[in-house]
């Protein structure tokens, strides 16, 4: 009888421990589905991370060059992209922004959302800086859409710098923009792959 008793108890004891097994599985798989990471690697080198200007005194004529470069290394053919100035946020964000930004995406998002926010983000520079192409032979590229690839490996740029003057000491020649007062002023300038 006793022996009975023990196989009875067994067996749903081993259905119960196989139907957990199955479920843990089960549970695992879907973690592994969706918390997959795919990541791109993009065949482009930049020559500069950051283009300082530094102190510059309003009517200047500034201007930086960079290079963008395709690397060779990668078989896509070739990469299409587009230079993009966006409003700069003060970052790492000062205690008077208040937004808890957790990341420069996030600071630099809210920016284009909200400009006029001088406390999180610089006053724009952006109408004052323009991107150039340096002209390589006959090709004509424009910074909202250019490209390199294994048949053009670099395209070399300038951000020319026209620096505003302040309103009430314009000079007469002066042309382009104006801002209300002295101070940093900041523009994001960036490089944006297009698929």
């Amino acid at each position: 009888m006793k022996l009975l008793l023990n196989n009875i108890f067994r067996k749903p004891r081993n259905l119960l421990i196989l139907i957990t097994i199955a479920v843990s599985l089960f549970l695992v798989s879907l973690k592994f589905y969706f918390t997959k990471v795919a990541a791109n690697i993009l065949p482009v080198a930049v020559s500069e991370v950051n283009l300082d200007f530094g102190t510059v005194f309003p009517g200047e004529e500034l201007q930086k060059n960079f290079t963008i470069s395709y690397v060779e290394e990668y078989e896509q053919g070739g990469i299409t992209y587009r230079i993009i100035k966006k409003i700069k946020p003060k970052w790492p964000e000062p205690p008077v922004c208040g937004q808890g930004f957790t990341t420069r995406e996030e600071a630099s998002a809210y920016c284009v959302a909200n400009p006029n926010n001088t406390n999180c983000c610089y006053p724009d520079l952006c109408p004052s800086l323009t991107p150039i192409k340096i002209e390589e032979g006959t090709e004509e590229e424009n910074p909202t859409l250019a490209y390199v690839g294994s048949d053009d490996l670099s395209d070399a740029w300038i951000i020319y710098f026209r620096v505003p003057a302040i309103v009430g000491h314009v000079a007469q020649e002066h042309i382009g923009e104006v801002v209300t007062s002295n101070g940093e002023y900041g523009c994001d300038v960036s490089i944006d792959i297009l698929e």
